[in-house]
């Protein structure tokens, strides 16, 4: 469907509208809504319905749902973050110095091994003759 004349002119100032409520909501400096990144508060802020975002605007809505996970974080998702990374790092440690200590189990396995075959010979207890015969 091409839009000619009044109508034409409409949807392009809803796109413009459209673009510039994205702008705000992702600047956190919304004017007419609440500020969160939904489609009811870029509705809100453009002045244009939900209905029209998806029907008229539906390539605005998919790029600010694309978009709407960018913006600033918020200071709960930073701590979590930083709390991640120190998790990831803390398991790399671990899994280094648990890298390290089998390689020290199997050089003292082997050394185990070694000496219970170096002195193996030294455990064998002979029978001794006995003196008198049996009777």
């Amino acid at each position: 469907m091409i839009l000619t004349g009044d109508a034409g002119e409409r949807n392009d100032e809803e796109h413009q509208q459209v673009r510039a409520a994205m702008n705000r909501l992702r600047d956190n400096k919304a004017e007419q809504s609440t500020g969160a990144r939904t489609v009811v508060a870029l509705a809100d802020e453009s002045g244009v319905t939900r209905q029209r975002l998806y029907e008229q605007h539906s390539d605005l809505l998919n790029e600010f749902k694309a978009t709407v996970g960018c913006g600033p974080v918020t200071p709960n998702a930073e701590a979590l973050q930083r709390q991640l990374a120190q998790a990831r790092a803390h398991n790399q440690e671990l899994a280094a110095e648990n890298a390290h200590l089998r390689g020290k189990i199997r050089t003292l396995s082997a050394v185990i091994t070694e000496i219970t075959h170096e002195t193996s010979g030294a455990n064998v207890v002979v029978s001794m003759p006995r003196r008198h015969p049996a009777r």
